[in-house]
C-alpha cells in the first residue's frame, strides 16, 4: 500500500486528498477505484485510515477532505450549501481524471454521495454508512433531526470551545453509545479541530433535510449498493434501511454488531469485509 498526498487548487477550493494505491494493476483492464467521503467535522484520512487497511477489491482509493474539515478550504468566505460540497468533489475528480469509480459515504458524506449519483457524477457501486438523509421514513422525525443539527451548529458558532454543543451532537447521533469519557473526549477533540467546518456542514445538512424531507422519507436508489447501520443506533434508522433493502432492486443492508454512529471508527474490519464481498459479487455478475 502506498499513500500519495494530493494538494492543488480548483475553481471553488484549495483541495487536499490522499490517494491510496494497493498494487500495480494489469494494463489490460482499467483500475478499480473507490472514493471515500467522510462525515461532518473529522477529516478524511482520520476517518478512513483503518477501514482502508482492510480493503482488498480496489486498486486505488481516494480520500479527500471536505472544505473546512482537514486541509481543504473553500475559496472565499460564504455559508456553504450541500451543492458547494458536491461541486468541490466534482472538481477534484475532474482534476485527477477519475471517471469510473465506486463511492462510500459516511454520515454527512453519505448525503454528498447520493448527490453525486443523482447528478451522474458517480455511477458505480454505492456504500452508505448511516447517511445523514436516511434517518427515518417519517418526515416529522427527519425535520426534528434537522432542528437538532441546527441547534448544534448555532451553539458551535456562538462558542466553539463549549463542549456541551459537541456532547449534544453525540447524544443526537449515538444516544445508546457506551458512555466512556476518554472516547467522547477524543471524538470531541477531533471535531473541535474543525469546529467552523463542522458547524457549516451541519447547517448545510439541516437545510436540505428541511427542504427535502418528503423525498428522503421514501427515497429509493436506482443503482446498486448497500447500507451499514449500527445495532446500537436509532431504531428508526435501522427500519429505514431494512425497508430500503426490501424496496430497492439491487441493495443490501448490514446491521453492524455492537456499533453506533461511530461504526466506521470502531468496526472497520467488519465493514470492509462486507464491502469486499459486495464488490466481488457485482464483479462476478
Amino acid at each position: 500500500m502506498e499513500k500519495h498526498p494530493l494538494n492543488f487548487s480548483t475553481p471553488c477550493a484549495e483541495q487536499h486528498a490522499t490517494l491510496v494505491r494497493y498494487a500495480t494493476y494489469a494494463d489490460d483492464r482499467p483500475p478499480r477505484r473507490l472514493l471515500l467521503l467522510h462525515g461532518a467535522g473529522v477529516a478524511g484520512e482520520v476517518t478512513w485510515t483503518y477501514l482502508a487497511n482492510y480493503l482488498t477489491e480496489w486498486d486505488e482509493v481516494l480520500i479527500p477532505d471536505f472544505a473546512g474539515m482537514g486541509k481543504s478550504r473553500f475559496s472565499g468566505t460564504f455559508a456553504p450549501r450541500v451543492a458547494d460540497y458536491v461541486r468541490q468533489i466534482e472538481e477534484l475528480l475532474s482534476a485527477i481524471d477519475w471517471q469510473v469509480f465506486d463511492v462510500a459515504g459516511y454520515s454527512f458524506g453519505g448525503m454528498i454521495t447520493a448527490r453525486l449519483y443523482e447528478q451522474n457524477i458517480a455511477s458505480g457501486l454505492c456504500f452508505l454508512m448511516e447517511p445523514a438523509m436516511l434517518f427515518s421514513s417519517d418526515c416529522g422525525q427527519i425535520r426534528r433531526k434537522a432542528d437538532d443539527y441546527l441547534s448544534v451548529a448555532d451553539a458551535v458558532d456562538d462558542n466553539p470551545d463549549n463542549e456541551s454543543a459537541y456532547f449534544a451532537f453525540l447524544d443526537s447521533v449515538s444516544p445508546a453509545r457506551a458512555r466512556d469519557e476518554r472516547t467522547d473526549q477524543l471524538t470531541i477533540a477531533r471535531i473541535k479541530a474543525n469546529a467552523q467546518g463542522f458547524a457549516a456542514a451541519l447547517r448545510a445538512v439541516s437545510q436540505v433535510l428541511l427542504e427535502e424531507c418528503a423525498t428522503f422519507s421514501s427515497w429509493i436508489p436506482s443503482y446498486p449498493g448497500m447500507s451499514f447501520v449500527g445495532d446500537l443506533s436509532h431504531a428508526t434508522m435501522q427500519g429505514r434501511h431494512r425497508l430500503l433493502a426490501e424496496q430497492a432492486g439491487d441493495w443490501g443492508f448490514e446491521l453492524v454488531p455492537n456499533a453506533d454512529h461511530s461504526l466506521v471508527f470502531t468496526k472497520p474490519r467488519f465493514i470492509a469485509k462486507a464491502m469486499n464481498e459486495r464488490k466481488r459479487q457485482i464483479s462476478a455478475d
